[in-house]
C-alpha cells in the first residue's frame, strides 16, 4: 500500500496509479552481425539488436517495440455505435430522428425533456405531428423516443428512454403503470391525480379523479390522437359514473388544436361533491378551473391542522374554500376566506352551510384590494394568514413581473400578522424556482420589518410526482412561516 500524501485530495489518493516504466533492459549500441550469429548459436534464440523492430521467433511475424515507428499488426475493434440499438433493430420500421443539441453544465451534456425548436440540429425523414420520433445526440447516441409537433415551439416531448413507439398499446400500459403507483396512496374510491402528464410518461394527459368521476385533459395533439384509448383504458380500470373531457383549455392553442367546449360522457349532476380528508367540497369539474378542484394541496392542508385551533384565520385565494373550510373543521375561532371569482365563493359558502360550520365565511373581493382596505382601516389581527394565488408565472417573460406581484403580497400579508403569528404561503408557478421563492419571501420580511422561521415546508403530494431532471414538473411550493420578531 502507498503512503498517504497530506498534501494531496483524499479522493486522488485512491486513483489508479500510472503503470511504471517497463524495467526490461533495452541494450544501449546495436549488436555486430558476428556478435549476433556467435549468441544465436549458443542460445537457439533469436536475438534482440536493440532496434525498433524484431521478429517472433515462432511466427516469423513483425513485431513493434514501444519505441519502434512500424505500426502494429493487430487488428482493432471497431469503434462502438451508440445508435446500434436503435438504427439496426430490424424488429422496428426506422423512424424519423431528431438530432438535438444539449445544454452544457459541470455535470455534462444535458438533454431537457422538452426539446424547443432551437435545440434541434436537424430532422432526418419525415416525421408526422403526433407521432414518434427517435432523439439522438449530434454524436449519435440515442436519447429517446418522443412524439412530435412541428406547429409547437416544444418541437418534441420525451416520453421514454427506451425505443417506444407512442400508439394505443403504449398509452394503455402507461396508464395501468401510472395508477399501479399511486396504488400505495390511495384506494380506488379515493380522490387524486391518476395521471400527470409527463410526470407519467404521457406527455400532455391530464387526469383527475374526483371520487367516481374522471376529469380528463387533452394538452397534445399526441394524446388527442389517442383519446378513444385513453378513455378506455380508464373505463377498464375505474368504470367511472361520469368522463369530463376538458378541451377548453388555451395551451390547446400552442399544438395546433382547437379550444372548444367540455364534453360529459355519462351522468353529471352539479355541483359535485367530493370529501377529502373529512372536509366536503362543492366544485363543478365541467366550466371550473383546471378540472373543479384543486387536489395538489391536500396533504399540505394537513399540515395546517395544529395551528389554527381557536385562531382567527384568513384565507386569500380560497378558491372553493380549499384552506377555509379545513381550518373551521378543525377548531378555529374565526375564518373569512377571499375570492374575486363568484362562483367559486358561491360554493364555498354552500359547502360550509352543508356541514354546519358557523365560523366561517367568505367575501367575493379582488385580493390585493381587500388588503388594501385593511390596511386603511383598523381591524383586529389575524392569527394565521394563508396565501395560495394562481400561478402569476404563466411563462419565464412573465417572470420579474410575477416575483413583484409575489412580493406585494407576502408584504401585505405579513403586515396582518403579530408576533408569533403564522404565515402560508404558497407558489405554483413552474418558472419560479423554491430559491428564488425564498429570496422574495426575505425581502418581504425585511421591508417588512419582521422576521420569520420555516417551521414547516409543503410541497407536491406522490399523485403528483416530480419527473427527475424535468423542473417544469415541479411547480408547488408551499412554507409556513412563523414571525418571530
Amino acid at each position: 500500500m502507498s503512503e498517504k500524501n497530506d498534501n494531496q485530495p483524499w479522493w486522488q489518493q485512491f486513483a489508479k496509479k500510472k503503470h511504471a516504466p517497463s524495467t526490461k533492459r533495452v541494450p544501449d549500441e546495436a549488436l555486430s552481425q558476428n556478435e549476433i550469429a556467435e549468441r544465436e548459436a549458443a542460445t537457439g534464440l533469436p536475438q534482440d539488436t536493440g532496434k525498433s523492430a524484431k521478429h517472433d521467433g515462432d511466427t516469423g511475424e513483425k513485431i513493434t517495440s514501444s519505441r519502434g515507428r512500424a505500426s502494429s499488426q493487430r487488428k482493432r475493434r471497431p469503434p462502438r455505435k451508440r445508435f446500434q440499438k436503435f438504427a439496426h433493430d430490424d424488429s422496428q420500421q426506422a423512424r424519423p430522428t431528431l438530432v438535438v443539441a444539449g445544454r452544457k453544465s459541470p455535470q455534462g451534456m444535458q438533454i431537457p425533456t422538452w426539446i424547443y425548436d432551437t435545440l434541434v440540429v436537424r430532422v432526418e425523414g419525415e416525421p408526422q405531428d403526433g407521432e414518434t420520433v427517435a432523439v439522438v445526440s449530434q454524436s449519435g447516441r440515442f436519447l429517446g423516443s418522443a412524439v412530435y409537433n412541428s406547429q409547437s415551439k416544444i418541437r418534441a416531448r420525451l416520453f421514454s428512454v427506451d425505443n417506444r413507439q407512442f400508439d394505443d398499446d403504449y398509452v394503455e400500459h402507461a396508464i395501468v403503470a401510472a395508477w399501479n403507483r399511486r396504488r400505495v396512496h390511495f384506494t380506488l374510491e379515493d380522490s387524486c391525480r391518476v395521471v400527470y402528464s409527463e410526470a407519467d410518461g404521457l406527455p400532455g394527459l391530464i387526469v383527475d379523479k374526483l371520487h367516481d368521476v374522471l376529469v380528463v385533459q387533452l394538452l397534445t395533439l399526441a394524446v388527442e390522437r389517442r383519446a378513444e384509448a385513453v378513455l378506455r383504458t380508464l373505463r377498464a380500470l375505474f368504470n367511472p359514473r361520469t368522463i369530463v373531457v376538458r378541451r377548453d383549455v388555451q395551451v390547446r392553442q400552442r399544438e395546433g388544436l382547437p379550444v372548444g367546449e367540455s364534453e360529459v360522457i355519462g351522468e353529471l349532476s352539479l355541483p359535485l361533491q367530493v370529501t377529502l380528508d373529512g372536509v366536503t367540497y362543492l366544485c363543478d369539474p365541467v366550466h371550473g378551473q383546471k378540472t373543479g378542484l384543486y387536489l395538489d394541496q391536500r396533504f399540505n392542508r394537513r399540515l395546517l391542522i395544529p395551528y389554527v385551533a381557536e385562531k382567527r384565520v384568513l384565507d386569500l385565494f380560497t378558491h372553493v374554500g380549499g384552506w377555509a373550510l379545513v381550518a373551521a373543521r378543525h377548531g378555529a375561532q374565526r375564518v373569512l376566506g377571499v375570492d374575486s371569482a363568484g362562483q367559486a365563493i358561491e360554493l364555498a359558502r354552500q359547502a360550509a352551510e352543508a356541514q354546519g360550520l358557523a365560523n366561517v365565511e367568505f367575501a367575493e373581493k379582488d385580493v390585493f384590494d381587500f388588503l388594501e382596505e385593511l390596511r386603511s382601516h383598523s381591524s383586529d389581527p389575524f392569527d394565521v394568514v394563508i396565501c395560495d394565488p394562481p400561478a402569476f408565472a404563466k411563462s419565464h417573460k412573465h417572470l420579474q413581473e410575477a416575483e413583484r406581484a409575489y412580493l406585494s403580497l407576502n408584504y401585505r400579508a405579513m403586515k396582518l400578522l403579530p408576533v408569533g403569528g403564522l404565515l402560508v404561503t404558497c407558489s405554483c408557478s413552474q418558472h419560479l424556482s423554491e430559491e428564488s421563492f425564498e429570496l422574495v419571501l426575505e425581502t418581504a420580511a425585511r421591508n417588512a420589518h419582521a422576521r420569520f422561521q420555516i417551521v414547516e415546508r409543503g410541497g407536491q403530494p406522490p399523485d403528483h410526482p416530480v419527473l427527475l431532471g424535468f423542473s417544469e414538473s415541479r411547480y408547488l411550493k408551499c412554507l409556513f412561516l412563523r414571525r418571530v420578531e
